[in-house]
């Protein structure tokens, strides 16, 4: 028998259940609405960007010297499918960024380099901004891949580098650009990368502060003597290893051995991939460290740059920082600028950077840029000093039969005692020329391009019409981009009608990434399952 309150109870019963029922209903719509048109999550699958972003890929911590890095783990999951079960067991050389580009370190095995596989990066998309705002040269990228909107590779993330309506060429790992109608090379500029976007996209070569803590079995381990660090300090004490110290007031200096590390394009996330491509050398490099002088100052400083035929000179002296270009063999001056700095303090560290890139010089203390200077080559002049004369036919008939000349860096120092901490090299982004091929066009697609990867060839620059990008990816040794992938699927033409080769057509456009919100997890252990959301590696991209 029913009490006198039961028929309310239930009746209230029923109306929370529907009134939750409707809830649920508007919120799945606000979230599904608030998906499709503002923010979505997506997870980044291959390498193209790293180490920007990150795909299925396994980080490493030397036991040598304490560097952290992550590897590409796609060669892992391509051997185990070749060799089986019995390539489980199958050990591989491993390197130390930090001690060398061709110098093992470790030996792993691929069943254990498969379980300490993680996954890529997990981001979010602004998926509202483009219909607002156009997009911006350098900025990180969602679309629709257009040589296969459909399939499993459908969403592509890379770097947007050419605009509607320009005339663009890649040269050098830098991006010229002109006006659509441009007729010659003596028209194209490059385009520079602002310094927020800069400090991100610098690539590490080499810091001081890593060393071997057992040389011994480092050598066993490689079966042959280990080099040395590339930075050469003749009369220096050595003894505090991430330290270099100067006692005298007396001229001395600190050069770069090429011999030991060659300042190029190698990404230590390719590794095992092997040399599958050969490296290329680079001029857009910082050169930075922490610098306390006993006598500031008295400390004369100067930082000399060698390549491309000139000399890009960083100094401090006097209470002023200039950077000057200057033509070797007492050729006149071509660039200089020269600003007051503040004061030194005795036995403080201060930060030094001295950057060449994007065809401009820079001097920063402490994070402030305290002396800048640009110069305007145009391509053809690019491609005579960075490739001993050769022309832009030539280098059309073959962009790989000549490589750019190796730079020289020597930083001297005189007036004070000194001491040298985390004394560094990084790279810029270098995008690379090369030459077309089948294995990365679709045979649906129609008829395989061949020639000149797309946008390098300096005989017939790419010119985009006004709703026309070009992407690539940061890790241009290894990214499948706009350079390679050929002509587009049929339906993009059949339902956007874009029938243009290598191009991202504006509707294909999904968003700007805006941040890692989910970064790969952390093992327990060192060979143990990954669990752990590795929290500090959350970042806003750029």
């Amino acid at each position: 028998m029913s009490t006198p309150h039961s028929a309310p109870h239930t009746h209230a019963d029923s109306g929370w259940s529907v009134e939750s029922i409707q809830s649920l209903i508007v919120a799945f719509v606000i979230a599904m609405a608030f998906r499709s048109f503002v923010l979505e999550g997506f997870v980044i699958p291959t390498g193209s960007m790293a180490p920007t972003l990150m795909g299925a890929h396994v980080r490493f911590r030397s036991d040598q010297t304490g560097y952290e890095f992550p590897i590409d783990a796609g060669p892992v999951a391509d051997m185990l499918a070749q060799g089986g079960e019995a390539a489980m067991r199958t050990e591989v050389p491993l390197g130390d960024p930090m001690l060398g580009t061709n110098f093992p370190a470790f030996m792993k095995r691929l069943g254990s380099l498969y379980q300490r596989t993680r996954f890529g990066d997990r981001v979010l998309v602004l998926k509202s901004l483009y219909p607002f705002v156009e997009p911006r040269r350098f900025d990180v990228v969602v679309f629709k891949n257009p040589t296969d909107p459909f399939g499993d590779t459908q969403n592509f993330i890379k770097r947007l580098i050419g605009l509607p309506d320009e005339t663009l060429l890649l040269l050098d790992g830098d991006i010229f650009t002109g006006p659509l109608d441009a007729v010659g090379l003596d028209s194209l500029r490059v385009q520079r990368k602002p310094e927020h976007i800069q400090r991100t996209v610098w690539q590490p070569v080499y810091n001081l502060d890593y060393q071997p803590v057992d040389l011994p079995r480092l050598q066993s381990i490689a079966r042959r003597p280990w080099p040395g660090i590339p930075w050469r300090t003749p009369g220096w004490d050595e003894r505090e290893p991430r330290a270099r110290r100067w006692t005298s007031s007396q001229p001395t200096e600190v050069t770069w051995d090429n011999t030991i590390r060659p300042i190029d394009d190698w990404n230590a996330y390719n590794m095992l991939r092997g040399r599958f491509v050969e490296t290329i050398a680079v001029s857009d490099i910082r050169v930075a460290a922490a610098v306390e002088a006993e006598n500031p100052q008295a400390l004369r400083s100067q930082l000399t740059l060698t390549s491309r035929g000139h000399e890009f000179v960083f100094a401090i002296a006097d209470g002023f920082a200039s950077v000057l270009m200057r033509g070797r063999e007492g050729r006149e001056t071509v660039v200089e600028d020269r600003q007051p700095v503040p004061a030194m303090r005795p036995g403080v560290a201060v930060k030094v950077e001295c950057w060449h890139v994007d065809q401009s010089l820079s001097l920063f203390i402490d994070g402030v840029r305290v002396a800048h200077a640009e110069y305007e080559w145009n391509p053809e002049e690019r491609l005579a000093a960075s490739f001993s004369g050769l022309s832009p036919e030539d280098f059309a008939r073959n962009p790989l039969s000549r490589r750019p000349t190796q730079a020289n860096i020597s930083w001297s120092f005189e007036g004070s005692p000194l001491v040298l901490r985390t004394l560094r090299l990084d790279r810029d982004l270098y995008f690379r020329p090369g030459l077309l091929n089948p294995r990365d066009q679709f045979k649906s697609n129609g008829e395989y391009i061949d020639g000149l990867l797309f946008a390098t060839n300096p005989m017939e620059p790419a010119r985009l019409s006004e709703e026309h990008f070009l992407m690539l990816g940061d890790n241009s040794a290894a990214s499948r981009d706009g350079r390679a992938w050929g002509r587009p699927h049929p339906l993009v033409e059949a339902q956007i009608g874009d029938d243009a080769p290598f191009l991202v057509h504006r509707k294909l456009l999904l968003g700007k990434a805006g941040a890692v919100y989910f970064p790969a997890l952390l093992p327990l252990s060192d060979d143990g399952r990954a669990l752990i959301p590795d929290f500090g590696r959350l970042r806003f991209i750029r």
